[in-house]
């Protein structure tokens, strides 16, 4: 399994590191991929020690008299063996491979996007449990919509504990209801309170509460700007390292922590009709995968507002059968058709689960996928999410 060697190398590479006398060796396993073009895999030394010549003694000269002894001949001077790579250096090379060919992953999905909806955005990002990011346009500021609804219940639960979140919770997260989440922010204490969570506890730098005026015209920031009314932001990246520390329990009490974990695996695991938009993550994972997993969608559906604001965005945890788990964050925006916006973002996590998990068998395609049906969103839909 992918995900079992990549932290195995990560491991084993910081053990590496540990035992090398004092000599650092650098390795950026992943870094932010904005371009997600792979730079060249350095040229990897033999390891293997050449075949020694042989030291067979010459022959000994014929006793026949007054014939000259022949003289021995030169020993072939000995070629220099090539010195071994270090263990760490090796181990870099593993996890190297693994970034790379899921950043080629990444490139195809981008082609994907492109032939089915040539004027979409799309983001990715791929955590790791040590937080090793894997992303293509992950650190891209996007307009975050509900995505970042389990943020503002994380605050409340710090905030307020778990009996006063719970009635707003269902509807905040699982039907995704705006009114219930504006009632989260104000448990947090307020639209600057969710910010300060997000930024000092949860270590979010590029996630932004702005306004959320949802029955409360003043549920707004301090430097609140009107002349920017979809200021609420986010990241791939942060998202997906959000749902990597939820899950690690990092970021709440023991109860706290528990309680919004069990309402994001409430969420839908599935779709059941080409409308449906809350199950878009998970619609194509394995069953047994789809149930263990937790997430949240959030989206901007056509004429809900301008047609350059369309999205899905969908984050969440994938746990794998064997327990292992890594956590992912998929958008795609401003593509002229919303039903293939949809189809992509659950054939891209799909295929993610695949090559992380190394499931071979599971196939991600659909029939009448990157084809555009005009009957699925025939009317304008008016519920921002």
């Amino acid at each position: 399994m992918r995900l079992a060697a990549a932290l195995l190398i990560v491991a084993l590479l910081a053990g590496a590191a540990s035992c090398g006398g004092g000599v650092e060796t650098a390795l950026e396993v992943s870094s932010v991929e904005l371009d997600a073009t792979p730079t060249a895999v350095p040229t990897q030394v033999s390891t293997a020690v050449p075949t020694q010549p042989s030291h067979t003694p010459p022959p000994t000269p014929s006793p026949t008299t007054g014939v000259p002894a022949t003289a021995a001949p030169q020993a072939t001077p000995e070629p220099t063996p090539t010195p071994d790579r270090s263990a760490e250096e090796f181990l870099a090379s593993l996890a190297d491979e693994f970034h790379f060919v899921l950043a080629e992953e990444f490139e195809l999905l981008a082609e994907i996007s492109e032939e089915w909806n040539p004027d979409a955005q799309i983001s990715i990002a791929v955590v790791l449990p040590d937080e090793t990011v894997h992303g293509y346009e992950d650190l891209e500021s996007r307009i975050s919509a509900s995505a970042v609804k389990p943020l503002w219940a994380a605050a409340a639960l710090e905030a307020a504990g778990v009996e006063a979140v719970r009635p707003f919770a269902y509807s905040a997260l699982i039907l995704s209801d705006n009114l219930a989440g504006g009632r989260l922010i104000d448990l947090a204490g307020g639209v600057d309170a969710v910010n300060a969570w997000t930024w000092n506890v949860a270590r979010l730098d590029d996630t932004r509460l702005e306004a959320w005026r949802f029955q409360d015209p003043n549920r707004v920031a301090e430097n609140f700007r009107p002349e920017n009314p979809l200021g609420n932001r986010t990241t791939m990246a942060d998202l997906a390292l959000f749902f990597a520390r939820i899950y690690k329990g990092e970021l709440l009490g023991p109860d706290e922590n528990a309680a919004l974990q069990q309402w994001l695996l409430d969420t839908s695991h599935s779709l059941t009709s080409p409308r449906d938009l809350d199950g878009v993550l998970l619609d194509r994972l394995p069953p047994e995968v789809a149930e263990a997993s937790l997430h949240k969608a959030g989206w901007l559906r056509p004429n809900c507002c301008p047609a350059e604001y369309r999205q899905m965005i969908d984050a969440g945890v994938i746990v794998l059968p064997d327990d292992s788990w890594f956590a992912m964050a998929i958008m795609s925006a401003r593509g002229e058709f919303f039903d293939l916006t949809n189809q992509w973002v659950s054939l891209a996590a799909c295929r993610i689960y695949a090559f992380v998990a190394d499931d071979r068998d599971h196939f991600c395609g659909r029939e009448g996928d990157g084809v555009h049906d005009p009957e699925i969103w025939p009317e304008a839909g008016t519920s921002t999410q």
